[in-house]
């Protein structure tokens, strides 16, 4: 390998860490990331879930006919 390199390994990797952070940083203090986990106040389906349901996932049984 020769000496004279355009870049280096640990700051190709410290760019990408720190993209990493910023995007993260930004996605956790979004209204939209607070809303889907419940945190904003607003009823999701998480925190619908009906407790009779068949499903885990909060679907309703199937009618018998």
């Amino acid at each position: 390998m020769s000496e004279a390199r355009d870049y280096y390994r640990w700051r190709v990797l410290a760019a990408l860490f720190g993209l990493l952070v910023l995007i993260l940083t930004d996605h956790f203090n979004s209204a939209t990331f607070a809303r889907n986990s419940g945190q904003a106040g607003v009823a999701t389906s998480y925190s619908q879930l009906d407790r009779g349901a068949c499903a885990p996932c909060g679907a309703p049984c199937q009618s018998e006919d």
